[in-house]
Protein backbone atom coordinates (compact mmCIF):
# COMPACT_ATOMS: atom_id res chain seq x y z
CA UNK A 1 0.00 0.00 0.00
CA UNK A 2 3.17 2.52 0.17
CA UNK A 3 2.83 2.78 -3.90
CA UNK A 4 -0.87 4.14 -3.08
CA UNK A 5 0.07 6.38 -0.42
CA UNK A 6 2.97 7.96 -2.85
CA UNK A 7 0.36 8.28 -5.59
CA UNK A 8 -1.97 10.19 -3.53
CA UNK A 9 0.42 12.29 -2.25
CA UNK A 10 1.54 12.56 -5.28
CA UNK A 11 -1.58 13.71 -6.65
CA UNK A 12 -2.13 16.52 -4.08
CA UNK A 13 1.08 17.88 -4.84
CA UNK A 14 0.19 18.16 -8.93
CA UNK A 15 -3.60 19.68 -7.15
CA UNK A 16 -1.69 22.46 -5.24
CA UNK A 17 0.96 23.63 -7.67
CA UNK A 18 -1.52 23.11 -11.14
CA UNK A 19 -4.04 26.02 -8.41
CA UNK A 20 -1.23 28.24 -8.48
CA UNK A 21 -0.66 28.08 -12.22
CA UNK A 22 -4.23 29.05 -12.48
CA UNK A 23 -4.59 31.78 -9.93
CA UNK A 24 -1.49 33.10 -10.43
CA UNK A 25 1.12 32.25 -13.32
CA UNK A 26 -1.68 31.96 -16.17
CA UNK A 27 -2.30 35.28 -17.09
CA UNK A 28 1.36 35.94 -17.82
CA UNK A 29 2.88 36.48 -20.84
CA UNK A 30 6.22 34.56 -20.28
CA UNK A 31 5.44 31.16 -21.89
CA UNK A 32 8.89 29.92 -21.58
CA UNK A 33 8.85 30.41 -17.46
CA UNK A 34 5.28 28.69 -17.60
CA UNK A 35 5.94 25.92 -19.54
CA UNK A 36 9.44 25.45 -16.97
CA UNK A 37 7.27 25.53 -14.16
CA UNK A 38 4.22 23.11 -15.38
CA UNK A 39 7.41 20.84 -16.25
CA UNK A 40 9.37 21.26 -13.12
CA UNK A 41 6.40 21.08 -10.80
CA UNK A 42 5.24 17.82 -12.63
CA UNK A 43 8.63 16.15 -11.45
CA UNK A 44 8.33 17.20 -8.19
CA UNK A 45 5.09 16.20 -7.84
CA UNK A 46 6.53 12.82 -8.19
CA UNK A 47 9.45 13.32 -6.34
CA UNK A 48 8.84 14.84 -3.11
CA UNK A 49 6.48 11.80 -1.63
CA UNK A 50 9.86 9.45 -2.89
CA UNK A 51 12.10 11.28 -0.44
CA UNK A 52 11.85 10.29 3.06
CA UNK A 53 14.10 12.65 5.79
CA UNK A 54 14.14 11.79 8.99
CA UNK A 55 14.91 14.83 11.55
CA UNK A 56 16.10 13.10 14.59
CA UNK A 57 15.98 16.01 18.05
CA UNK A 58 18.09 14.04 20.76
CA UNK A 59 16.51 14.01 24.23
CA UNK A 60 18.77 14.15 27.16
CA UNK A 61 17.58 10.44 29.34
CA UNK A 62 18.67 9.37 32.63
CA UNK A 63 21.79 7.45 32.31
CA UNK A 64 20.10 4.61 34.60
CA UNK A 65 17.00 4.12 32.44
CA UNK A 66 19.45 3.98 29.50
CA UNK A 67 21.80 1.51 31.01
CA UNK A 68 19.00 -0.86 32.05
CA UNK A 69 17.52 -0.67 28.49
CA UNK A 70 20.60 -1.38 26.93
CA UNK A 71 21.64 -3.97 28.72
CA UNK A 72 17.92 -6.10 28.71
CA UNK A 73 18.57 -5.40 25.05
CA UNK A 74 22.04 -7.02 25.42
CA UNK A 75 20.94 -9.85 27.45
CA UNK A 76 17.90 -10.23 24.77
CA UNK A 77 19.92 -10.63 21.26
CA UNK A 78 22.56 -12.92 23.18
CA UNK A 79 19.70 -15.59 24.56
CA UNK A 80 16.92 -15.22 22.24
CA UNK A 81 17.61 -17.88 19.38
CA UNK A 82 18.51 -21.24 22.14
CA UNK A 83 15.83 -19.97 24.62
CA UNK A 84 13.36 -17.58 26.55
CA UNK A 85 11.57 -15.48 23.91
CA UNK A 86 7.97 -15.64 23.02
CA UNK A 87 7.24 -14.52 19.83
CA UNK A 88 4.21 -13.93 16.96
CA UNK A 89 3.60 -17.71 15.94
CA UNK A 90 2.46 -18.49 11.94
CA UNK A 91 0.15 -21.42 12.31
CA UNK A 92 -0.72 -22.80 9.16
CA UNK A 93 -4.85 -22.05 8.52
CA UNK A 94 -7.10 -22.93 5.40
CA UNK A 95 -6.15 -20.14 2.36
CA UNK A 96 -7.88 -17.71 1.89
CA UNK A 97 -8.15 -15.02 -1.47
CA UNK A 98 -7.58 -11.49 -0.70
CA UNK A 99 -9.05 -9.21 -3.14
CA UNK A 100 -7.81 -6.56 -2.13
CA UNK A 101 -3.84 -7.52 -3.38
CA UNK A 102 -5.44 -7.64 -6.79
CA UNK A 103 -5.36 -3.98 -6.77
CA UNK A 104 -1.94 -3.72 -7.24
CA UNK A 105 -1.82 -5.57 -10.78
CA UNK A 106 -4.81 -4.19 -11.59
CA UNK A 107 -3.42 -0.82 -11.44
CA UNK A 108 -0.10 -2.20 -13.23
CA UNK A 109 -2.44 -3.41 -15.81
CA UNK A 110 -4.30 0.02 -16.77
CA UNK A 111 -0.72 2.08 -16.60
CA UNK A 112 0.81 -0.67 -19.22
CA UNK A 113 -2.27 -0.47 -21.46
CA UNK A 114 -1.79 3.01 -21.59
CA UNK A 115 2.00 3.30 -22.25
CA UNK A 116 0.84 0.78 -24.94
CA UNK A 117 -1.53 2.94 -27.11
CA UNK A 118 0.91 5.66 -26.79
CA UNK A 119 3.89 3.95 -28.13
CA UNK A 120 1.50 2.48 -30.56
CA UNK A 121 1.01 6.51 -31.27
CA UNK A 122 4.43 6.94 -31.60
CA UNK A 123 5.25 4.13 -33.89
CA UNK A 124 2.32 5.30 -36.23
CA UNK A 125 3.71 8.59 -36.54
CA UNK A 126 7.11 7.28 -37.36
CA UNK A 127 6.32 5.17 -39.86
CA UNK A 128 3.69 7.98 -42.04
CA UNK A 129 6.78 9.76 -41.73
CA UNK A 130 8.56 7.46 -44.00
CA UNK A 131 7.71 8.03 -47.10
CA UNK A 132 7.51 10.97 -49.50
CA UNK A 133 9.70 13.14 -47.21
CA UNK A 134 11.25 16.90 -48.09
CA UNK A 135 13.48 18.87 -46.40
CA UNK A 136 13.59 22.28 -45.78
CA UNK A 137 14.33 25.01 -43.01
CA UNK A 138 15.75 21.73 -41.10
CA UNK A 139 12.49 20.21 -41.33
CA UNK A 140 11.37 17.12 -42.81
CA UNK A 141 7.82 17.87 -44.60
CA UNK A 142 5.67 14.60 -45.27
CA UNK A 143 2.82 15.44 -47.61
CA UNK A 144 -0.46 14.19 -46.43
CA UNK A 145 -4.08 14.73 -47.56
CA UNK A 146 -6.34 13.14 -45.02
CA UNK A 147 -5.83 12.28 -41.50
CA UNK A 148 -3.42 14.43 -39.18
CA UNK A 149 -2.20 16.91 -41.39
CA UNK A 150 -0.78 20.72 -40.71
CA UNK A 151 0.83 19.29 -37.76
CA UNK A 152 4.33 18.56 -36.28
CA UNK A 153 6.19 16.12 -34.32
CA UNK A 154 9.77 16.71 -33.54
CA UNK A 155 11.35 17.74 -36.57
CA UNK A 156 8.59 15.77 -39.04
CA UNK A 157 6.07 17.93 -40.02
CA UNK A 158 2.28 16.47 -42.07
CA UNK A 159 0.99 19.05 -44.40
CA UNK A 160 -1.43 19.39 -47.13
CA UNK A 161 0.32 21.70 -49.37
CA UNK A 162 -3.09 21.80 -51.91
CA UNK A 163 -4.63 23.26 -49.75
CA UNK A 164 -2.37 26.21 -48.66
CA UNK A 165 -0.76 29.17 -50.76
CA UNK A 166 2.63 29.44 -50.75
CA UNK A 167 2.47 32.17 -47.77
CA UNK A 168 0.58 30.45 -45.78
CA UNK A 169 2.85 27.03 -45.97
CA UNK A 170 5.73 29.32 -45.09
CA UNK A 171 3.69 30.81 -42.11
CA UNK A 172 3.01 27.10 -40.92
CA UNK A 173 6.44 25.98 -41.40
CA UNK A 174 7.41 29.04 -39.10
CA UNK A 175 5.45 27.79 -36.68
CA UNK A 176 6.04 24.07 -36.78
CA UNK A 177 9.76 25.06 -36.65
CA UNK A 178 9.66 27.17 -33.32
CA UNK A 179 7.57 23.71 -31.99
CA UNK A 180 10.89 21.85 -33.35
CA UNK A 181 13.48 24.12 -32.08
CA UNK A 182 12.00 24.01 -28.37
CA UNK A 183 11.69 20.58 -28.27
CA UNK A 184 7.85 20.40 -27.42
CA UNK A 185 7.57 16.88 -28.38
CA UNK A 186 9.49 15.93 -25.67
CA UNK A 187 7.01 17.38 -23.07
CA UNK A 188 4.32 15.63 -25.05
CA UNK A 189 5.94 11.92 -24.60
CA UNK A 190 6.49 13.36 -20.50
CA UNK A 191 2.84 13.92 -20.36
CA UNK A 192 2.30 10.48 -22.02
CA UNK A 193 4.01 8.79 -19.79
CA UNK A 194 2.45 11.00 -16.39
CA UNK A 195 -1.34 10.51 -17.68
CA UNK A 196 -0.65 6.53 -18.05
CA UNK A 197 0.65 6.65 -14.28
CA UNK A 198 -1.63 9.30 -12.42
CA UNK A 199 -4.35 8.10 -14.75
CA UNK A 200 -7.05 8.19 -12.16
CA UNK A 201 -5.71 11.88 -11.76
CA UNK A 202 -8.27 14.68 -13.65
CA UNK A 203 -5.49 17.29 -12.88
CA UNK A 204 -2.81 15.36 -14.77
CA UNK A 205 -5.27 15.82 -18.28
CA UNK A 206 -5.65 19.22 -17.73
CA UNK A 207 -2.09 20.07 -16.81
CA UNK A 208 -1.38 18.17 -20.34
CA UNK A 209 -3.54 20.99 -21.94
CA UNK A 210 -2.10 23.69 -20.42
CA UNK A 211 1.26 22.94 -20.93
CA UNK A 212 -0.08 22.32 -24.84
CA UNK A 213 -1.36 25.49 -24.82
CA UNK A 214 1.78 27.44 -23.71
CA UNK A 215 3.57 25.38 -26.24
CA UNK A 216 1.11 27.21 -29.47
CA UNK A 217 1.40 30.54 -27.45
CA UNK A 218 5.26 30.16 -27.87
CA UNK A 219 5.08 29.14 -31.07
CA UNK A 220 2.36 31.92 -32.18
CA UNK A 221 4.74 34.83 -30.61
CA UNK A 222 7.65 33.52 -32.92
CA UNK A 223 5.35 33.52 -35.87
CA UNK A 224 3.66 36.49 -35.38
CA UNK A 225 6.40 38.56 -34.66
CA UNK A 226 7.90 37.46 -38.16
CA UNK A 227 4.79 37.87 -39.83
CA UNK A 228 2.63 40.16 -38.35
CA UNK A 229 -0.46 39.68 -35.52
CA UNK A 230 -2.83 40.43 -38.07
CA UNK A 231 -1.98 38.26 -40.84
CA UNK A 232 -1.41 35.11 -38.70
CA UNK A 233 -4.27 35.28 -37.00
CA UNK A 234 -6.58 35.36 -39.93
CA UNK A 235 -4.56 32.03 -41.04
CA UNK A 236 -5.72 30.52 -37.90
CA UNK A 237 -9.52 31.52 -38.45
CA UNK A 238 -8.87 29.65 -41.72
CA UNK A 239 -7.58 26.55 -40.98
CA UNK A 240 -9.20 25.99 -37.50
CA UNK A 241 -11.67 23.53 -39.15
CA UNK A 242 -9.19 20.89 -39.83
CA UNK A 243 -8.12 19.12 -36.41
CA UNK A 244 -6.33 15.98 -34.91
CA UNK A 245 -7.38 13.79 -31.92
CA UNK A 246 -3.58 12.17 -32.01
CA UNK A 247 -2.42 13.54 -28.75
CA UNK A 248 1.69 13.44 -29.30
CA UNK A 249 1.68 16.02 -32.20
CA UNK A 250 1.30 19.98 -32.25
CA UNK A 251 -1.80 20.75 -34.70
CA UNK A 252 -1.47 24.10 -35.59
CA UNK A 253 -5.17 25.01 -34.76
CA UNK A 254 -6.07 22.34 -32.33
CA UNK A 255 -5.75 24.57 -29.51
CA UNK A 256 -9.06 26.52 -28.41
CA UNK A 257 -8.25 29.64 -31.56
CA UNK A 258 -10.06 32.23 -29.52
CA UNK A 259 -7.62 32.54 -26.56
CA UNK A 260 -4.58 32.22 -29.06
CA UNK A 261 -5.86 34.88 -30.71
CA UNK A 262 -6.26 36.89 -27.73
CA UNK A 263 -3.18 36.36 -26.25
CA UNK A 264 -2.04 37.82 -29.46
CA UNK A 265 -3.12 41.16 -28.89
CA UNK A 266 -2.24 41.34 -25.05
CA UNK A 267 -0.13 43.41 -23.22
CA UNK A 268 3.08 41.93 -22.44
CA UNK A 269 3.58 41.27 -18.93
CA UNK A 270 6.09 43.61 -17.06
CA UNK A 271 9.53 41.82 -16.10
CA UNK A 272 8.71 42.79 -12.14
CA UNK A 273 6.04 40.02 -12.14
CA UNK A 274 8.70 37.45 -12.69
CA UNK A 275 8.61 37.64 -8.85
CA UNK A 276 5.46 35.59 -8.73
CA UNK A 277 7.48 32.88 -9.82
CA UNK A 278 9.44 32.48 -5.85
CA UNK A 279 6.17 32.31 -4.28
CA UNK A 280 5.80 28.79 -5.43
CA UNK A 281 8.59 28.12 -3.04
CA UNK A 282 7.00 27.70 0.07
CA UNK A 283 4.76 25.81 -1.30
CA UNK A 284 7.12 23.47 -2.19
CA UNK A 285 8.78 23.73 1.34
CA UNK A 286 5.07 23.33 2.75
CA UNK A 287 4.94 19.91 0.89
CA UNK A 288 8.54 18.21 1.25
CA UNK A 289 7.76 19.50 5.11
CA UNK A 290 4.33 17.74 5.31
CA UNK A 291 4.86 14.43 3.00
CA UNK A 292 8.90 13.91 3.89
CA UNK A 293 10.05 15.35 7.25
CA UNK A 294 9.36 13.58 10.26
CA UNK A 295 10.62 14.72 13.22
CA UNK A 296 11.86 11.87 15.59
CA UNK A 297 13.01 11.90 19.46
CA UNK A 298 16.19 10.10 19.81
CA UNK A 299 17.51 9.02 23.49
CA UNK A 300 21.22 10.42 23.64
CA UNK A 301 23.39 7.40 22.25
CA UNK A 302 26.26 5.35 24.21
CA UNK A 303 29.01 6.94 22.40
CA UNK A 304 27.66 10.44 23.70
CA UNK A 305 27.89 9.40 27.39
CA UNK A 306 30.83 7.67 27.27
CA UNK A 307 32.44 10.98 25.51
CA UNK A 308 30.86 12.43 28.18
CA UNK A 309 32.56 10.48 30.74
CA UNK A 310 35.59 10.87 29.17
CA UNK A 311 35.56 14.78 29.30
CA UNK A 312 34.83 14.85 33.35
CA UNK A 313 34.58 11.25 35.00
CA UNK A 314 31.85 11.82 37.71
CA UNK A 315 29.30 12.50 35.63
CA UNK A 316 27.09 9.87 35.00
CA UNK A 317 28.95 8.30 38.18
CA UNK A 318 28.27 7.80 41.83
CA UNK A 319 30.03 9.43 44.72
CA UNK A 320 30.21 9.72 48.23
CA UNK A 321 31.29 12.60 50.32
CA UNK A 322 29.80 15.56 52.81
CA UNK A 323 28.46 18.40 52.61
CA UNK A 324 30.97 21.16 53.67
CA UNK A 325 28.78 24.26 52.95
CA UNK A 326 25.45 25.44 51.82
CA UNK A 327 25.51 28.95 49.21
CA UNK A 328 21.67 30.38 48.28
CA UNK A 329 22.12 31.03 44.46
CA UNK A 330 18.25 31.75 44.17
CA UNK A 331 14.86 31.91 45.47
CA UNK A 332 14.73 28.45 44.29
CA UNK A 333 17.91 27.08 44.12
CA UNK A 334 21.06 26.33 46.08
CA UNK A 335 24.56 24.60 45.90
CA UNK A 336 26.46 22.45 48.24
CA UNK A 337 30.27 22.46 48.51
CA UNK A 338 30.78 18.63 48.10
CA UNK A 339 33.81 17.05 49.48
CA UNK A 340 34.81 13.85 48.35
CA UNK A 341 38.17 12.55 47.97
CA UNK A 342 40.18 15.37 49.41
CA UNK A 343 37.91 17.49 46.41
CA UNK A 344 35.51 20.16 46.90
CA UNK A 345 32.85 19.80 44.27
CA UNK A 346 30.17 22.24 43.76
CA UNK A 347 26.25 20.80 43.00
CA UNK A 348 22.72 22.42 42.30
CA UNK A 349 19.62 21.38 43.72
CA UNK A 350 16.12 22.34 44.27
CA UNK A 351 15.93 24.77 47.20
CA UNK A 352 12.66 22.71 49.12
CA UNK A 353 15.18 19.40 48.66
CA UNK A 354 16.21 19.58 52.96
CA UNK A 355 19.99 19.29 53.17
CA UNK A 356 22.19 19.94 55.92
CA UNK A 357 25.74 21.01 56.49
CA UNK A 358 27.51 17.90 57.02
CA UNK A 359 25.16 15.29 55.99
CA UNK A 360 26.74 12.48 54.55
CA UNK A 361 25.31 11.64 51.08
CA UNK A 362 25.23 9.30 47.82
CA UNK A 363 25.01 11.52 45.16
CA UNK A 364 24.85 10.62 41.78
CA UNK A 365 26.14 13.04 39.24
CA UNK A 366 24.24 13.92 35.80
CA UNK A 367 25.87 16.96 34.09
CA UNK A 368 27.56 20.15 34.66
CA UNK A 369 27.93 23.39 33.25
CA UNK A 370 30.69 26.35 33.75
CA UNK A 371 29.69 29.05 36.23
CA UNK A 372 31.16 32.65 35.35
CA UNK A 373 30.72 35.76 37.19
CA UNK A 374 31.86 39.48 36.59
CA UNK A 375 34.92 40.55 38.46
CA UNK A 376 35.06 44.50 40.10
CA UNK A 377 37.05 44.67 36.64
CA UNK A 378 33.81 43.78 34.23
CA UNK A 379 36.38 41.28 33.37
CA UNK A 380 34.70 37.39 33.37
CA UNK A 381 36.12 34.55 36.01
CA UNK A 382 35.29 31.50 35.25
CA UNK A 383 34.43 29.65 38.32
CA UNK A 384 34.60 25.87 39.52
CA UNK A 385 32.14 23.84 36.95
CA UNK A 386 28.74 23.55 38.92
CA UNK A 387 27.06 20.10 38.60
CA UNK A 388 23.58 18.34 38.59
CA UNK A 389 22.66 15.79 40.59
CA UNK A 390 20.23 13.12 39.63
CA UNK A 391 19.72 11.41 43.08
CA UNK A 392 21.06 11.83 45.72
CA UNK A 393 20.84 9.28 49.09
CA UNK A 394 21.75 9.61 52.72
CA UNK A 395 25.22 7.83 53.58
CA UNK A 396 23.91 4.10 54.04
CA UNK A 397 21.86 4.68 50.65
CA UNK A 398 19.00 3.65 52.05
CA UNK A 399 16.66 6.80 51.91
CA UNK A 400 16.49 8.34 48.64
CA UNK A 401 16.62 12.20 49.20
CA UNK A 402 16.36 13.82 45.33
CA UNK A 403 14.45 11.21 42.72
CA UNK A 404 15.54 11.36 39.55
CA UNK A 405 13.11 13.26 37.04
CA UNK A 406 12.84 11.02 33.76
CA UNK A 407 11.37 11.89 30.76
CA UNK A 408 9.45 9.12 29.13
CA UNK A 409 9.53 8.51 25.06
CA UNK A 410 7.78 6.52 22.69
CA UNK A 411 10.58 4.52 21.25
CA UNK A 412 14.29 4.18 21.66
CA UNK A 413 16.63 3.45 18.72
CA UNK A 414 19.15 0.36 18.20
CA UNK A 415 22.78 0.78 16.82
CA UNK A 416 21.09 -0.22 13.45
CA UNK A 417 18.31 2.66 13.66
CA UNK A 418 15.73 -0.17 14.62
CA UNK A 419 13.48 1.09 17.19
CA UNK A 420 12.59 -0.84 20.07
CA UNK A 421 9.87 0.00 23.33
CA UNK A 422 8.28 -1.55 26.26
CA UNK A 423 4.83 -1.15 26.58
CA UNK A 424 1.68 -3.38 27.32
CA UNK A 425 -1.01 -4.99 24.72
CA UNK A 426 -4.46 -2.38 24.91
CA UNK A 427 -5.87 -3.86 21.69
CA UNK A 428 -5.93 -6.79 19.10
CA UNK A 429 -7.88 -6.89 16.19
CA UNK A 430 -8.47 -9.73 14.59
CA UNK A 431 -10.44 -10.90 11.25
CA UNK A 432 -13.09 -13.61 10.52
CA UNK A 433 -10.24 -16.13 9.95
CA UNK A 434 -8.66 -15.02 13.58
CA UNK A 435 -5.76 -13.52 11.94
CA UNK A 436 -4.46 -11.03 13.77
CA UNK A 437 -4.79 -7.57 11.90
CA UNK A 438 -4.09 -4.57 14.07
CA UNK A 439 -2.07 -4.67 18.16
CA UNK A 440 -2.29 -1.47 20.13
CA UNK A 441 -0.15 -1.00 22.64
CA UNK A 442 -0.32 1.67 25.60
CA UNK A 443 2.03 2.70 28.44
CA UNK A 444 -0.06 4.98 29.98
CA UNK A 445 1.73 7.63 27.87
CA UNK A 446 2.14 6.94 24.11
CA UNK A 447 0.22 4.91 21.70
CA UNK A 448 2.09 2.16 19.04
CA UNK A 449 -0.36 0.71 16.94
CA UNK A 450 1.33 -1.78 14.10
CA UNK A 451 -0.91 -3.32 11.12
CA UNK A 452 0.05 -6.56 10.71
CA UNK A 453 -2.35 -7.97 8.43
CA UNK A 454 0.42 -9.07 6.18
CA UNK A 455 2.19 -11.43 8.49
CA UNK A 456 -0.89 -13.84 8.39
CA UNK A 457 -0.60 -15.03 12.53
CA UNK A 458 -2.78 -15.91 14.95
CA UNK A 459 -0.85 -14.49 17.87
CA UNK A 460 -2.33 -16.76 20.15
CA UNK A 461 0.28 -15.98 22.41
CA UNK A 462 -0.55 -12.65 23.60
CA UNK A 463 -3.63 -11.39 24.96
CA UNK A 464 -4.90 -8.21 26.06
CA UNK A 465 -2.69 -7.31 29.52
CA UNK A 466 0.79 -8.33 28.18
CA UNK A 467 3.67 -6.48 28.84
CA UNK A 468 5.69 -6.72 25.14
CA UNK A 469 8.87 -5.87 23.94
CA UNK A 470 8.79 -4.46 20.51
CA UNK A 471 11.12 -3.61 17.61
CA UNK A 472 10.01 -2.14 14.40
CA UNK A 473 10.88 0.47 11.68
CA UNK A 474 8.96 3.34 9.68
CA UNK A 475 6.84 4.52 12.40
CA UNK A 476 4.83 7.28 11.34
CA UNK A 477 3.37 10.00 14.25
CA UNK A 478 -0.50 9.97 13.39
CA UNK A 479 -1.75 12.24 16.22
CA UNK A 480 -0.46 13.46 19.70
CA UNK A 481 1.94 10.33 21.17
CA UNK A 482 0.59 8.16 18.65
CA UNK A 483 2.35 6.49 16.70
CA UNK A 484 1.72 3.79 13.74
CA UNK A 485 3.92 1.40 11.96
CA UNK A 486 3.25 -1.34 9.64
CA UNK A 487 6.76 -3.05 9.54
CA UNK A 488 6.91 -4.73 12.73
CA UNK A 489 9.92 -7.19 12.80
CA UNK A 490 9.72 -8.50 16.52
CA UNK A 491 7.45 -8.58 19.38
CA UNK A 492 8.36 -10.65 22.75
CA UNK A 493 6.73 -11.31 25.86
CA UNK A 494 8.08 -9.83 29.28
CA UNK A 495 8.89 -11.31 31.43
CA UNK A 496 10.54 -14.42 29.50
CA UNK A 497 7.72 -17.32 29.33
CA UNK A 498 8.46 -19.71 27.00
CA UNK A 499 11.58 -21.32 24.56
CA UNK A 500 10.85 -20.52 21.14
CA UNK A 501 13.55 -19.12 18.12
CA UNK A 502 13.10 -15.59 17.13
CA UNK A 503 11.41 -14.46 14.77
CA UNK A 504 11.82 -11.87 12.54
CA UNK A 505 8.80 -10.29 10.36
CA UNK A 506 10.21 -7.56 7.97
CA UNK A 507 8.86 -8.07 4.26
Amino acid sequence: MELFNDLLKASACSVLFFAFYLLVLKKLTFFKLNRFYLLATLILSFLIPALNITVERQVAQALSIAEEVATFDQTAQTEAMPTEFTALQTSPVAPSFDWFSLLPYLYAGIVLILVGIGFWQLISLLWHARSNQKTTCGLKLVVKRSGFTNCSFFNYVFVDQERLTEQELAVLLRHEQVHAQQYHSIDKIIMMLAKAVMWFNPVVYLWDKALEQLHEYEADEATSAHFGSKEYASLLLRLAVSKSNTPLIHNFVKSPIKERIKMLFNSKSKNMKKLMYMLVVPIVLGLIWGFTVEVVEVSVSKELVKAKEETDPIIGKTIKGTVEDITAESKFFKTIHFKTNGKIYLINYMSFIKINIGDELTIKISSKKESAKIDENKKVVYQTPVYSMDQAFNANGDSLIVKPKIKKHAFLYEGNKARYATSKINEIERNSFGYATKIQLNDGTFSLIFDIGSLKTKAKSFKVGDEVLVKFIGEKLIAKNTYTSSKLIAMYSQPKKVSVDQFNFVQ
